[in-house]
């Protein structure tokens, strides 16, 4: 017959011995009672925004890492996000938006308000058009929603969920002189805190900004695929990245720099304003 083998192990009953247990009975109570949470997404609403400072100055040389490289005329943009029911009567909330240095649009997405499957687009201060997204449901926050917009300075390109919705031939002249970028909401006039409007409510899992255009062939593997940057790698393949917003490092606070991924120095800063941040795990 087997015998079981009894294996224990000696502390002795010193003043060491002692302190050693109790230590490790500490260290085990904290893990057991300690909860390590998931960031993946941060979650504004009522007026909570992220906004990124535009390093031009509009008398030096194009400096090709600050947001006025989108003036090349050549971008993509994309945004995975997802949205909850709106009170009444707010306007179209703004996924993302860079002005023209004073009251236009040169780059925006918003949500409509009448369709939870609709973006409205704007370029170049020009309304684009209103898309419907397959799967996208802007009042379930547990539904998240990827678009894409690219440009080539002729074409422009919108996907949803890793579909072309729309494709228009444009000769758009792009120009974010020195206006700031914002995450979650809209300004009437470009780096004024007094003319912010249309937040929105919901998270935004991520924003990513390029200066060059993503491959039609490869939507839906980034639909798919939205932890991923590139589908092939490339030794160059992250150079045109010109901002990388993600928001599942940690919670961020009021005034708290979101960093920018890109390496190009684009950091956002979280504001509250008189609404509210929260954070969820979902999201990538």
């Amino acid at each position: 017959m087997d015998q079981a083998l009894n294996f224990s192990v000696f502390i002795p009953h010193t003043t060491v011995g002692r302190r050693h247990l109790f230590l490790m009975a500490s260290l085990l109570a904290f893990m057991a009672c300690t909860e390590v949470k998931v960031v993946n997404s941060v979650v504004l609403s009522g007026g909570a925004y992220v906004q990124i400072a535009n390093r031009q100055d509009p008398v030096a040389p194009l400096d090709t890492t600050s947001l006025a490289a989108l003036n090349g005329d050549i971008f993509s943009l994309e945004i995975r996000a997802s949205g909850d029911t709106l009170p009444q009567g707010l306007d179209a909330p703004s996924l993302f938006m860079i002005g023209d240095g004073q009251d236009g649009n040169e780059i925006a997405v918003s949500r409509s308000t009448s369709d939870s499957t609709r973006i409205y687009v704007y370029i170049g201060d020009q309304y684009i058009g209103n898309y419907s997204i397959t799967g996208c449901d802007w009042n379930d926050p547990e539904v998240f929603t990827q678009v894409v917009i690219t440009y080539d300075s002729t074409t422009l390109n919108i996907y949803g969920n890793g579909e072309q919705l729309g494709s228009i031939s444009a000769a758009i002249d792009l120009n974010v002189a020195d206006s700031d970028a914002l995450i979650g909401a809209d300004w009437d006039l470009s780096n004024d805190p007094s003319s912010l409007g249309n937040f929105w409510y919901g998270a935004i899992d991520e924003v990513r900004l390029w200066t060059k255009v993503l491959p039609a062939a490869e939507m839906d593997f980034r639909y798919k695929n939205p932890d991923k940057l590139t589908k092939n790698y490339s030794s160059t393949g992250l150079d045109s990245l010109l901002g990388l917003w993600r928001f599942n490092d940690r919670e961020w606070r009021d005034g708290d720099t979101v960093p920018d991924g890109s390496g190009k120095g684009n950091p956002g800063i979280l504001n509250e304003g008189n609404g509210r941040i929260d954070f969820t795990e979902d999201g990538a």
